[in-house]
């Protein structure tokens, strides 16, 4: 459900006047009040979301890239725990008209940090700020009557630690960069600060005047070129090899079944590539956020699942090459079709096909009794399953944006076109066409065969 009026638990006006004397002992929080306070702290974690995945492809350092797809993750679950509650609570939540415009203006500001030190500053201040804040409406909820309010907060609150103790040990291992990022929280500090006094008071939003935006130039969110960890080498295409994985310069694994692991490694750049879309499209419904953060989420998590098996068996990340995937321009200047076709090329393309090698790695791993390796890839293709459903699901709906009405079949078949194309294979419009249609065929032109005969 996107928007509700439950018309049963509106009062009415006479119904909603406190009676004369009543203020002194109205110590309890009506449902109209609690789905107030909920609604703006469901909006700030959905900012919060797309902070911490904007900044993903900023930061350089892997650690932090992992860390802030699994906070962007945690954020999007917040706001899909709020959403759950405000449902059941009167009035109307008018999800499709998006973050309210101050709470938006005032993420954006407080997201275009200098560097990365500033940006951990600023949103460390802002996470702080809204588990005080988190706490004071706890304590006003009756552990009776706002029981199902409770148990949501509980589990953001579970949160706090994991979020605040890494940002706070992250920034600590700044050192020179710290008194620019101080100078940088003045400025969130007295932004956040005219944010709370607005919505406290419920004051006029046309009266709130921002203080000027410090950074000259922002390093983040989503930038036109990611930022790359030096212990990930980037790999410079060649159009000598179009296939996939094809060129043996990228792997030392490249005729052996644990090309797998190095192939889950370079899963990051997938993640990267979610980050601009989830950060880049606005107004669809908070179910697309939901589930496009958990595959975005997953990986990340199939790439630290690739990078911890590869150091495990004694590889080092510089004897691999990794892919930059991000857009080469901005936000503003990317085009309303690069988002639905990096979203249909990686859902209908990349991850189908993938699921052959993937089985087959499955057993051939198992037969060398390397146990870890073969649950790893079961894990993966659980998840890559999800994600081809969510293609299926709202694939179609990011191309209803730019007025392109398509089924998920007509989706799928354009994707594998425009991969063939890319591949340059030889034939008429009609003969690609038919390729395209033949699965099996078209992922083995799509992608290189692993060499599952040795371990």
């Amino acid at each position: 459900m996107l928007e509700h009026e439950q018309e049963d638990y509106n009062l009415t006006e006479k119904e909603n006047v406190m009676p004369a004397g009543a203020a002194a002992s109205y110590r309890y929080l009506r449902p109209k009040d609690t789905a107030r306070l909920l609604l703006d702290f469901l909006w700030q974690e959905y900012e919060l979301s797309r902070l911490a995945f904007g900044w993903l492809p900023a930061v350089a350092d892997y650690e932090l890239k992992t860390k802030l797809g699994r906070f962007g993750y945690l954020h999007s679950q917040h706001t899909k725990a709020l959403h759950t509650r405000l449902i059941e609570l009167p009035g109307s939540l008018n999800v499709k008209e998006g973050t309210p415009a101050l709470t938006r203006e005032v993420f954006e500001r407080i997201s275009q940090a200098p560097d990365t030190a500033s940006f951990i500053t600023g949103y460390l201040h802002v996470l702080r700020r809204m588990f005080v804040l988190y706490d004071g409406l706890s304590a006003k909820l009756d552990t009776i009557l706002d029981a199902p309010t409770v148990d949501h907060l509980r589990t953001i609150l579970n949160s706090r630690h994991e979020l605040v103790d890494y940002l706070y040990d992250r920034l600590e291992q700044f050192g020179d960069e710290k008194p620019a990022a101080d100078q940088w929280q003045d400025y969130v500090a007295e932004v956040w600060s005219l944010y709370e006094d607005v919505l406290a008071h419920r004051l006029d939003v046309d009266a709130l005047r921002l203080p000027v935006h410090p950074a000259a130039e922002a390093a983040g969110p989503v930038p036109a070129d990611s930022s790359n960890d030096p212990q990930f080498p980037v790999y410079e295409r060649t159009d000598a090899y179009k296939q996939s994985y094809s060129d043996p310069t990228m792997s030392p694994l490249q005729d052996s079944v644990r090309q797998m692991h190095y192939i889950n490694a370079t899963e990051i750049s997938a993640a990267e590539s979610l980050c601009y879309l989830y950060y880049g499209v606005q107004k669809m419904p908070l179910e697309f956020y939901y589930d496009l953060a958990r595959h975005l989420w997953d990986e990340v998590r199939h790439s630290q699942m690739g990078v911890r098996r590869l150091k495990q068996m004694g590889y080092k990340t510089e004897q691999f090459k990794f892919f930059n995937t991000s857009p080469g321009a901005s936000i503003e200047e990317l085009k309303q079709e690069w988002f639905p076709d990096m979203y249909a090329g990686l859902t209908m393309v990349a991850e189908p096909c993938s699921f052959v090698k993937k089985r087959k790695c499955v057993e051939k791993f198992w037969e060398f009794g390397d146990a870890l390796s073969a649950i790893q890839c079961e894990f993966d293709m659980v998840d890559e399953r999800m994600h081809v459903e969510f293609g299926k699901t709202w694939g179609p709906e990011l191309y209803k944006q730019i007025d392109d009405i398509i089924t998920a079949r007509e989706m799928s078949e354009r994707a594998r076109i425009r991969r063939l194309e890319k591949l340059e294979i030889p034939g008429d419009p009609e003969e690609i066409r038919r390729v395209a249609k033949n699965f099996p065929g078209f992922c083995g032109l799509s992608t290189v065969e692993l060499q599952y005969t040795n371990y």
